[in-house]
């Protein structure tokens, strides 16, 4: 008797990310996705919080942080836990649709010798990400160092195979194919995964309501003509069916700006998505203000405007671009109080570099686009009245968003009114319900949602909720 194809979920279910697909066809076993899960960590901890180091992986099992499987997972964090056991993998090849921590962060604990496959973009933002976070447990994608940690120890790199749409990657009885998606980080894919018993069809995360719905109308067109026998789908918003376009932040935020003439406008976004740098880059354009970024930002733009420049990024020369300088250790601005890689964008960009002292002077020339976490320059701008623009395009900020209280409370010592401007980076209820019903699976599994439910409604007994850690036979 043949062996039989199967697919299991160990992240995803009932929650909204945190993904971690399997699929097995013949003994071989690849992995969609394998991300953290917000909802399980924060039952135990805030978000600067993390599990104990010294206990190696021990914490984050114990906790339902990761899955309990065999032979994947670093060797250097299994000694810690106790667990020196050399075991077979589990799976050979890991496939990361997006760049977002609920797909991706989990690959930290990874061995190094198992495949990783993701987009070409999406490795160059997990490499900006790296590069500016420095060594932290839960994000060591492209490679890690043994924990303990030594002096002078060297860094493990892992296996990282890059992609482009319409690439078709084998592993043994397994073929996958990414097709590029729109989503509110540059780089995202759905893959068509086909074994030697069926094709299966997953989402990722996607939209149509953004500024680049073409490449999700690809992903749909491309997953139809396959006739999937199943489709694995993200379902964030399917309870909702309210619809705001990336045009709408834009023309919201500039009718706000262009009535706060005198006034100082400060914006709140995801500083990845380049959807929302976009929109606010011609919002202060279109209103004769420039947008004063930080120098990670800075240096984020300029690897995602490396290699031709696809996304089409205004250059860090650009006038309506300038570049925050905070004072910092010494309280002035002496060269030597800054890391030598934000040295580097302050003295190539002499000209563009502002700091609190420029703004106090000319609040009305810029959009102040430094986060939730870095509100408190506040305290050196000191502005009187003003603008929030708060306007995040993902459930969870890994930067750590401050609570609505203590927001509220900053907000109002510096009397700043808050407007929320948002354009979601998943689909509506109503875009999922039509993407499923053009792509039209036999079987649809629904996950990345809180209300998985609820696509029976739409597409009756061909809906199957999956159970965590359940296999089920495909």
């Amino acid at each position: 008797m043949a062996a039989s194809s199967k697919v299991s979920f160990y992240g995803g279910v009932d929650e909204i990310g945190g993904n971690k697909i399997i699929i097995e066809d013949k003994g071989t076993r690849i992995v969609l996705d394998f991300g953290k899960s917000f909802k399980a960590r924060s039952k135990f901890y805030d978000w600067n919080e993390t599990p104990r180091v010294a206990n190696g992986i021990g914490d984050f099992i114990a906790m339902g942080l990761l899955p309990d499987l065999g032979g994947i997972y670093r060797e250097d964090m299994l000694a810690l836990a106790g667990r020196s056991k050399k075991e077979d993998p589990l799976a050979v090849a890991f496939f990361l649709s997006h760049a977002h921590a609920d797909h991706l962060d989990y690959v930290s604990f990874l061995r190094e010798d198992l495949e990783l496959y993701m987009g070409e973009t999406t490795k160059r933002i997990v490499e900006s990400l790296e590069y500016e976070r420095g060594t932290r447990l839960e994000f060591e994608i492209t490679g890690y160092k043994r924990r303990p940690l030594e002096k002078g120890s060297s860094r493990i790199a892992r296996k990282i195979n890059t992609f482009v749409t319409g690439s078709k990657i084998q592993i043994d009885s397994i073929e996958v194919e990414p097709i590029h998606v729109d989503h509110s980080i540059p780089g995202c894919y759905g893959f068509v995964v086909r074994t030697s018993k069926n094709t299966i069809v997953y989402s990722g995360d996607l939209r149509i309501h953004g500024n680049n719905p073409s490449l999700t109308r690809d992903f749909i067109e491309r997953a139809a003509a396959e006739k999937p026998d199943i489709m694995i789908c993200e379902g964030t918003r399917i309870d909702e069916t309210s619809l705001t376009k990336e045009k709408d932040v834009f023309d919201v935020c500039k009718y706000f700006v262009e009535r706060s003439k005198r006034h100082l406008v400060y914006a709140d976004y995801s500083y990845k998505d380049i959807d929302r740098f976009t929109t606010f880059y011609n919002v202060a354009k279109s209103t004769g203000r420039a947008l004063l970024i930080h120098a990670k930002v800075a240096r984020y733009l300029k690897s995602l405007s490396s290699g031709g420049n696809p996304l089409k990024l205004p250059s860090l020369g650009d006038e309506n671009i300038l570049i925050y300088k905070p004072r910092e250790k010494s309280g002035v601005y002496h060269d030597h109080d800054y890391s030598k890689e934000d040295r580097e964008i302050y003295e190539g960009n002499q000209s563009q570099v502002w700091t609190a002292e420029n703004v106090k002077r000319n609040p009305s020339k810029v959009i102040i686009a430094l986060g939730s976490y870095q509100i408190d320059q506040l305290v050196d701008i000191s502005p009187t009245e003003g603008l929030y623009l708060h306007s995040s395009s993902e459930p969870f900020n890994e930067e750590g968003e401050l609570s609505e209280e203590k927001m509220k409370n900053w907000l109002d010592r510096f009397g700043l009114q808050r407007i929320h401007a948002h354009c979601s980076g998943h689909a509506s209820g109503r875009d999922l319900n039509d993407i499923v019903s053009s792509i039209q699976p036999r079987l649809l599994i629904p996950i990345h949602t809180e209300h998985g439910g609820l696509f029976k409604l739409f597409h009756g007994l061909k809906v199957k909720v999956p159970e965590l850690t359940k296999e089920m036979e495909i």
